[in-house]
């Protein structure tokens, strides 16, 4: 099992249009944050944070887009379901590596952010309330810059598990490469650009029910979201953690 997420995270990572992507998306992180007031310039690891929330989706979906498209295409399929480590094992492998692929990529934009915000100011100010900083300064939160950064390292990392598990389940289903990439970008995108008609409306904290904000946890801060939203949102994490690999793995034992 070891050998077979190892070769599919090399499938999914090492592709050279991926590392074009993912060198362009490390470096308008870096260049994206301004050296200001250490208050403005660290509410930016946020701001910008999630502002580069599209670069990740890209990067991801690219990622899985074509993870069973391609075994289809090129009859792959028929081959890996007669050798011993076929069927589940396969979905299982690239189940893990997807996850881990999305998690490696995501963290590296959000890292990369916050160095180059951190650098600036020689990691001074960590222990300051997200109530002085702009992009919060309606919560009241007395949660610090260096916590909120390693909550959002945890957050980014479990729900880039839950974005590969329905990337995989979209290619499972998808006979082009073409239609998990954009139905995967508009599950990832549609909270991003509806963000602004939702605030207008008063109804901005419904977005705290979609996957993208349980991935970028700082808009919970941001906009005050209830506790009970938190714990809805897990339990649409566990359901969906459920079922996309079951319509995974039936999508892809049906498919010759």
């Amino acid at each position: 099992m070891g050998t077979l997420i190892k070769l599919e995270l090399r499938k999914m990572l090492l592709k050279k249009r991926m590392l074009i992507v993912l060198a362009g998306s490390l470096f308008l992180s870096f260049v994206s944050i301004r050296a200001f007031s250490i208050e403005e310039t660290y509410a930016d690891i946020f701001s910008k944070g999630y502002g580069l929330v599209p670069l990740m989706g890209i990067m991801m979906f690219m990622m899985f887009s074509g993870a069973y498209t391609l075994e289809y295409s090129s009859n792959m399929s028929g081959l890996i379901k007669t050798t011993k480590n076929g069927k589940k094992e396969i979905v299982i492998a690239k189940s893990i590596a997807a996850g881990i692929g999305a998690a490696i990529t995501n963290l590296s934009v959000f890292l990369t952010v916050c160095l180059s915000a951190l650098t600036k100011h020689k990691f001074n100010g960590l222990d300051l309330p997200l109530k002085n900083l702009w992009y919060f300064g309606k919560s009241g939160s007395n949660i610090t810059v260096i916590q909120m950064i390693l909550i959002m390292i945890v957050t980014i990392t479990i729900w880039s598990f839950f974005f590969a598990q329905i990337g995989l389940c979209l290619s499972s289903i998808s006979k082009s490469a073409a239609i998990p990439f954009i139905f995967g970008g508009l599950i990832m995108g549609a909270p991003y650009v509806l963000e602004g008609f939702f605030k207008g409306m008063g109804y901005v904290k419904y977005l705290a029910f979609t996957p993208l904000w349980g991935m970028m946890s700082c808009q919970f801060i941001r906009y005050n979201i209830a506790f009970a939203s938190a714990l809805a949102l897990l339990g649409i994490f566990a359901a969906g953690m459920i079922v996309f690999p079951k319509v995974t793995y039936k999508a892809f034992i049906k498919n010759q």
